[in-house]
């Protein structure tokens, strides 16, 4: 159900028990519970480092909302745009893997996903906007913003340079992507295919370097530029894993 504006009006999620949580997160009057990811401890890595009070920030894909949440914490007017749940994910489209035996699995995650976010909203009094719809091709009516997160989401996007001019578009100060870093794809500007026929990779697209990214946003208008490498923790297999952030902004943004 969604507001005038196109935005989502907030779920009611009564119990810990509906969610699936995608971050660990500390939860007020609850405790720690545990994700795949656990951010915390090294958001201001994972964001670049870009000072947020005061600003408007686009954010795709915010999963559990940890991030969402610290950046609010941090001064931060916050809209997240997610899929509806009729198109969960850029799937590949593998010939050897079954997706309709995956499909309703797979929904019923994002369902409970989505209820860690709203129940989170609810827990930390969150003003954060939700917007369900295409993020390749976003409304104008969801206003201008600072700063755009794409935070480990364009690898799991079929036509990620397609997402990042969808949010450039309404981004006029500073872009911030965060992605997984792969030492052996070099210093060039590459974007790698990761699915083959053998691997029955389903749900990821791309690996890429961070020089990818600063030509594309050069490309857009963002030329001044940094990259910050990090290490976060995977909770999933036990393992920290390299990532890095690129901040490309407008010139004269500060």
């Amino acid at each position: 159900m969604s507001s005038e504006a196109g935005f989502a009006e907030p779920w009611r999620v009564e119990s810990v028990d509906e969610c699936q949580f995608y971050h660990s997160m500390d939860l007020p009057g609850i405790g720690a519970v545990s994700g795949q990811w656990d951010l915390r401890g090294g958001v201001d890595d994972y964001l670049g480092g870009v000072a947020l009070d005061g600003k408007r920030v686009l954010e795709i894909g915010p999963a559990s909302g940890f991030l969402t949440f610290e950046m609010e914490q941090r001064g931060a007017e916050v809209v997240c745009v997610d899929t509806p749940i009729d198109h969960v994910w850029d799937f590949v489209p593998q010939e050897s893997v079954d997706m309709d035996a995956i499909m309703p699995r797979f929904k019923e995650h994002v369902i409970q996903v989505r209820n860690s976010f709203w129940f989170c909203h609810g827990l930390f009094s969150s003003r954060a906007k939700m917007y369900y719809g295409d993020a390749y091709d976003l409304p104008e009516s969801l206003g201008d913003f600072d700063v755009c997160l794409l935070g480990s989401i364009l690898l799991h996007c079929q036509n990620p340079v397609k997402m990042i001019h969808s949010c450039a578009r309404l981004t006029h100060g500073t872009m911030i992507v965060t992605e997984k870093r792969c030492p052996d794809l070099g210093q060039g500007p590459i974007c790698r295919l990761v699915p083959n026929g053998k691997n029955e990779t389903w749900n990821t697209w791309w690996d890429f370097t961070p020089e990818f990214f600063k030509q594309y946003l050069d490309v857009l208008g963002f030329n001044e530029s940094s990259v910050h490498a990090h290490v976060q923790k995977f909770k999933k297999k036990e393992q920290t894993v390299e990532m890095f952030t690129v901040v490309a902004s407008r010139p004269g943004v500060g």
